[in-house]
């Protein structure tokens, strides 16, 4: 029997170690034979699946320290078959193996970082598109993966960050994913960049989340923790981070941190106000207060007997203007809600006859789209070609030369679309819903009309004037 014929009879048996070892003896002597090399590295692909699929169907899907031990061994004898990179047999089927449970296998995230770049085909780059929507790249994967491998134990960790962030600029350049997904590389890198202390680049990194991210908590979070010596700054992001909180875990984060930074500052009420509002959390969903708490509740500044509840405005306070830290060239405009997007993921707001633009329906107050005509108040960057909305929130009713109410008798024409006070341009699809002559009224802005080479007024809200 051939070397190749005892690795099969031996790996069809699960005796693994068997056919490692019967071939890994055999190819010290032939170092150059690439067929007994990838019959190795199928061993080891066989033995990993056996051991990580039972781990994955867990609900606690980390290994347990007898099965990382033997997961670390497996991995650790890939490097050893000196395999040429790209190898069309490192493809998504070693990868899949290490969904969940590659953070928690140094070795394998050694492995990709000392490979570097080489280790990816060209297909690797782009992301797989399926029924339910983009899943990530394997350079993205692979990026955040090992990302998440090193800030589990960045003290202890044999992961270089610098290379770390390497690959993450890597994927950032070259993984053809969304810049919408994309995002997250950022996130792991500004991580990277806390732990190692370097608040300035964590900051730059934190402000491109929060260009997609301004909703979540989280980002604000993060931005805050980059300004260590300027309390005053933290606790207005901080603010900000709690106004968007929705989910407990999040919460108390945000409670405990701002707790802290305005206790710095002397400001005990506050801070005392902070921790109660946190205990409320806590005792609402059963759980033991962690040491941090405990000890800062501990202190002799904090009053368990505070009222809270004015907390609510007191944090509206603090969060006022936070946005002016995440925007170059701030700008508020004032504006009406034209239309929402065909996707109803977002809609366009009329400022001016020069300028309408369009907002993503994450930047609106609860995600949630108003009715066209509604007046609104507009945060933009100008840092770019264009403005840039950062913020959607309620306006007021307010007066511009491009905007014009109206009420009338619409007259429809036999093409579909209608006329009010004979000025008033409605078109068909707003005109269907109501029988011709009736008594409407309406918000309309100055639009051009290129077949007349001038503005004129368009309808972008219709009703019945006894409605």
């Amino acid at each position: 029997m051939s070397v190749f014929d005892d690795i099969r009879e031996l790996k069809s048996s699960n005796d693994f170690e068997g056919a490692w070892q019967t071939g890994y003896k055999a190819l010290q002597f032939d170092k150059n034979n690439e067929y007994l090399r990838t019959s190795l590295f199928w061993v080891i692909y066989a033995a990993l699946k056996t051991l990580m699929v039972p781990i994955k169907s867990r609900e606690n899907t980390a290994p347990r320290p007898s099965e990382q031990q033997e997961i670390d061994l497996w991995v650790s004898r890939i490097p050893s078959l000196e395999l040429s990179l790209p190898n069309e047999n490192i493809d998504f089927r070693l990868w899949n193996l290490f969904t969940k449970t590659g953070k928690f296998c140094e070795p394998i995230c050694l492995y990709i970082l000392q490979s570097g770049r080489n280790i990816f085909t060209p297909e690797d780059h782009k992301p797989y598109i399926s029924d339910k929507g983009e899943s990530p790249s394997i350079v993205q994967k692979l990026a955040r993966m090992v990302a998440a491998c090193y800030l589990l134990n960045p003290e202890k960790s044999a992961l270089s960050a610098p290379r770390i962030v390497a690959l993450i600029n890597y994927a950032e350049d070259t993984a053809e994913d969304s810049a919408a997904g994309k995002i997250w590389l950022a996130y792991d890198k500004a991580k990277i960049f806390i732990q190692a202390g370097k608040t300035d680049r964590a900051r730059q990194s934190f402000l491109v989340v929060l260009k997609r991210k301004r909703s979540e908590s989280w980002a604000w979070f993060g931005l805050a923790d980059t300004y260590p010596h300027e309390p005053n700054i933290a606790i207005k992001l901080l603010a900000s981070g709690l106004m968007c909180s929705h989910e407990p875990k999040f919460i108390v984060r945000g409670f405990f941190k701002i707790a802290v930074r305005l206790a710095e500052l002397g400001a005990y009420e506050d801070a005392s106000k902070a921790l109660r509002k946190l205990m409320e959390v806590y005792e609402r969903n059963g759980w033991p207060p962690k040491d941090n708490i405990v000890n800062l509740m501990s202190s002799s500044w904090y009053d368990a007997s505070i009222d809270i509840s004015d907390f609510d405005s007191i944090i509206r306070n603090l969060a006022e203007d936070a946005d002016r830290y995440i925007i170059d060239k701030p700008q508020h405009y004032l504006g009406i809600l034209q239309n929402v997007h065909g996707s109803e993921k977002g809609a366009n707001i009329y400022v001016s006859r020069d300028l309408t633009l369009s907002a993503r329906i994450s930047l609106f107050p609860n995600r949630r789209l108003p009715e066209p005509g509604t007046p609104l108040k507009v945060l933009c960057d100008l840092s770019s070609d264009k403005p840039e909305v950062f913020k959607v929130a309620p306006g007021e009713n307010f007066d511009s030369p491009d905007i014009r109410f109206f009420d009338g008798t619409l007259r429809i024409t036999e093409k579909g679309f209608g006329f009010v006070n004979s000025d008033v341009f409605v078109q068909a699809s707003l005109a269907a819903k109501f029988p011709t002559n009736s008594e409407t009224t309406g918000v309309a802005v100055a639009s051009f009309d290129k077949a007349k080479n001038r503005y004129g007024w368009k309808a972008i809200t219709l009703r019945r004037k006894d409605c």
